[in-house]
């Protein structure tokens, strides 16, 4: 009989043992999680810190007794994978055990980056990465300990770590490096118009500065700035981005660059041995290279498509775009393709607080934004990888339909749908 191990057991990682499953395939598979809880989704920790979800909510998949029961496979936990040898397809645990395989899937997705934050001790410091984080950020909180926090990070987590905490009466102040919010998926009229609401909603914005130096004082934290300018506040939250998690993956065997590289089957460098999810590198379909797109709906095909390759069938998963949607204080922002492509920046719309740009070039569309416009946004997206790769997936008379129905302007639609001139 075949043995199959997974290595990192979150959506990606679930979505392959399924595969895997439905394919009708019979392998023994052997799961190594170090997290020790059953596959959960990160996107959803701030709900749960908000109160809006409850802590069962962040599981998507069910108990790991359920998935134990479903699904058939053994469970490891307790014990960390130290390292992969690419060439005998082993994994090597943290405390010696050296098991082989017929075929891997490195399913371990990324960890949050967070720094130190000057001499502040680890208890003032936060990240919103995983559930461990949500239950220690939702314990500060309801301690009453909290009044005011620095929010480093003007990213998709960040915004929603700050929307949560001014619902529970927490004063933000918001920085970053950057110049303005949403720095790698936002133009900058776009930015500009969001924090003139965040502004308007009490939030204290410090972009284009970096913190320098930290430091405890009367049982506060001061943060100082590049700008000369400090804030006193009562814990720091890190959502400066994420690290592929493969340290446990020698470069010398297997490529990887930012994360593993993979092609369209979910294969790496090393025969046998598959990758998927937030560690791996996919097709980036806008620039027709290798990136990181670090998103759940991603991690579900690519996991999918692992899983049926290693269980003996053909299956490919194109690629994607870099794309955000994301709802917070009332507005919707919304960005598909990439902004640092040329082209020409246009606005296709400007009115009722509804604002649409987008980067153009050959007749075909970047970069788009949309504030305020999520309604048809999935539509907007679909057509936009339809344009893109065509001869997998023509342009949808019904799509462009929907979309003229909505009020998106014909040209911005032609363009989407690499029609444009």
């Amino acid at each position: 009989m075949e043995r199959f191990a997974i290595v990192g057991f979150g959506c990606a990682g679930c979505h392959a043992l399924k595969a895997i499953r439905g394919a009708g395939c019979a392998a023994a598979v052997d799961v190594y999680s170090d997290t020790g809880l059953p596959p959960y989704n990160p996107m959803l920790t701030t709900y749960y810190v908000k109160g809006t979800l409850p802590y069962e909510g962040m599981f998507p998949f069910g108990t790991m007794e359920t998935l134990l029961g479903e699904l058939d496979f053994t469970w490891y936990d307790q014990c960390a994978v130290s390292q992969i040898d690419a060439a005998a397809r082993t994994v090597r645990l943290s405390d010696g055990r050296e098991r082989a395989y017929d075929k891997i899937l490195l399913s371990s997705g990324a960890r949050a980056f967070v720094p130190p934050v000057g001499d502040l001790p680890q208890s003032r410091i936060f990240a919103m990465r995983n559930v461990e984080d949500a239950v220690r950020l939702k314990e500060a909180l309801a301690s009453g300990g909290i009044r005011r926090m620095l929010v480093v990070g003007a990213s998709m987590v960040g915004i929603k770590l700050v929307e949560l905490l001014l619902a529970q009466g927490v004063e933000v102040v918001f920085s970053d490096l950057a110049e303005h919010i949403f720095p790698t998926a936002a133009f900058e009229e776009t930015s500009r118009r969001i924090e003139g609401r965040l502004r308007e909603r009490g939030v204290e914005l410090r972009f284009g500065v970096k913190t320098t130096h930290a430091a405890q004082r009367d049982g506060r934290a001061e943060v100082c700035f590049s700008d000369g300018a400090a804030v006193t506040v009562d814990a720091v939250a890190m959502c400066i981005g994420t690290r592929a998690a493969v340290g446990y993956v020698s470069p010398e065997e297997i490529l990887i660059d930012r994360g593993i590289v993979v092609d369209e089957h979910m294969r790496t460098s090393a025969v046998g041995i598959f990758a998927a999810g937030d560690c791996c590198q996919g097709r980036d379909l806008s620039t027709g290279g290798t990136r990181i797109i670090g998103l759940w709906a991603s991690a579900v095909l690519q996991g999918e498509t692992a899983g049926k390759n290693m269980a003996g069938l053909d299956a490919s998963y194109p690629g994607n775009i870099l794309h955000n949607i994301t709802h917070f204080m009332g507005m919707d922002f919304v960005s598909f393709g990439d902004k640092s492509l040329p082209g020409e920046r246009r606005v296709f719309q400007d009115r009722d607080g509804r604002y649409i740009e987008a980067t153009v070039a050959d007749g075909r569309v970047n970069c788009v934004n949309l504030l305020d416009l999520y309604k048809n946004s999935g539509a907007v997206k679909d057509h936009m990888l339809r344009g893109l790769y065509p001869h997998d997936a023509p342009p949808d008379p019904q799509e462009r339909a929907v979309l003229l129905k909505s009020g998106l302007p014909r040209e911005l639609i032609d363009l989407l749908g690499g029609r444009g001139q």
